[in-house]
């Protein structure tokens, strides 16, 4: 059968003559555009990807570089489609795959992000930014222990780059594998000199393993960079490692006589003590303590963290004297009511006692025992040498 013939060309001719036009016009458009893109004219740049793409459809790079020029026409989810058209037409970038991902992240989609970081790794095993955000990101999640997969890949494929090593430090630091992100972390600040973060999560380290001595190294370090990041991280740290204590009782505020002996429960009503003395009569009594650093509000007003009992020796000195008599009146295990004022780190906790039936009922004010057992705003356990006080010792010390 006989050719078909357009003025002496085939048909099939004047078609790959045509498919090659579109081809060079579509490359003239993305180079135009890539240009554009460099003087940062997006608006018209856009307009060269698109040509491109429409004149070339199987052009990978006209849907990427739109999307770039879309990410800085601040048009993120049109940078979506486009990146991921890009790699509908060719899976194997990488890059492109790092790059949706980090688009990801800045639209607050951290799943997908994941997801887009494990398909870059699947197209190149030593995509190490990949490995890197692809373990932080997990991290983030507390999910240390594939995040450290991700950091000791990390280490592999870039042994002399320092942050690898502390976020694998980090990692098990999250784990709570304290002196192995130890040895990680002097590997990090060994590598790079003044790296905040680095020292910061050392210190960390050291505390969670027990060491403040050279957990307060690190803070000393930071405090000696004396960038902003620097300090504020000292002063978390510092924080961190500040175990919450008892600082005295304030004066102020309080109305149990706590530097008296074994006195009359009347005296306690000083506009009216003759009403103290009717048997069954109650007084509510409030005492102000101070903390050394910032508490967690529920966990003071928690009444059940407190305990008021009587002093039996030691440091807390002994209740009466250890004179006990039938006027002896009992006091309440917990308190009535607790209040906390933040902004001055106080306590007031306010208990009652009651009159005996005989209406002469004493009390030692100076040796009952307040014992506190809850946090700080950091989640930190008392201090167990400072969680009591009483008004005979007027100083903190282990209940």
């Amino acid at each position: 059968m006989a050719d078909i013939t357009t003025g002496g060309t085939t048909a099939f001719d004047a078609l790959a003559l045509q498919e090659t036009i579109r081809e060079s016009v579509a490359t003239s458009a993305l180079s135009a555009g890539m240009t554009l893109y460099s003087q940062k004219k997006y608006t018209q740049a856009a307009q060269a990807f698109k040509q491109a793409s429409a004149m070339n459809p199987a052009l990978a790079q006209a849907y990427t570089y739109l999307g770039y020029t879309q990410i800085q026409q601040g048009k993120q989810q049109d940078a979506v489609k486009s990146l991921t058209l890009s790699l509908k037409v060719d899976k194997t970038q990488d890059q492109v795959y790092s790059d949706l991902a980090n688009l990801y992240i800045d639209m607050k989609q951290p799943a997908n992000a994941e997801k887009t970081l494990q398909n870059a790794i699947k197209q190149n095993n030593q995509n190490t930014p990949a490995y890197y955000t692809l373990g932080q990101l997990q991290a983030q999640r507390g999910d240390y222990v594939d995040a450290e997969k991700q950091f000791r890949q990390v280490i592999k494929l870039e042994p002399k780059d320092a942050n690898g090593y502390y976020a694998l430090g980090m990692a098990l630091d999250g784990q709570g594998r304290y002196s192995e992100a130890i040895t990680q972390l002097n590997k990090a600040t060994s590598l790079k000199q003044n790296f905040v973060a680095a020292i910061s999560e050392l210190g960390k380290a050291y505390a969670g393993n027990g060491d403040t001595v050279n957990a307060q190294k690190q803070i000393d370090q930071l405090n000696k960079i004396g960038t902003s990041d620097a300090r504020l991280d000292a002063q978390n740290l510092t924080n961190s490692i500040t175990k919450p204590a008892i600082s005295d009782i304030n004066a102020f505020g309080t109305t149990l006589p706590y530097v008296f002996g074994t006195v009359p429960l009347f005296i306690l009503n000083t506009s009216n003590p003759t009403a103290l003395q009717q048997p069954g009569a109650t007084q509510d009594v409030s005492i102000k303590f101070d903390f050394n650093t910032d508490m967690n509000s529920s966990s003071v007003t928690d009444i059940a963290n407190w305990s008021i009992t009587k002093a039996s020796g030691g440091t807390a000195g002994l209740y009466g004297n250890g004179l006990y008599g039938p006027k002896d009146l009992s006091v309440p295990a917990i308190p009535k009511q607790v209040t906390y004022d933040p902004v001055n780190k106080q306590a007031v906790l306010t208990f009652t006692m009651t009159q005996n039936a005989t209406g002469d009922g004493t009390f030692d004010p100076s040796h009952l025992v307040f014992k506190f057992n809850g946090t700080d705003v950091n989640g930190n356990s008392m201090d167990p040498t400072a969680n009591a006080i009483d008004g005979f010792n007027n100083a903190p010390f282990g209940g």
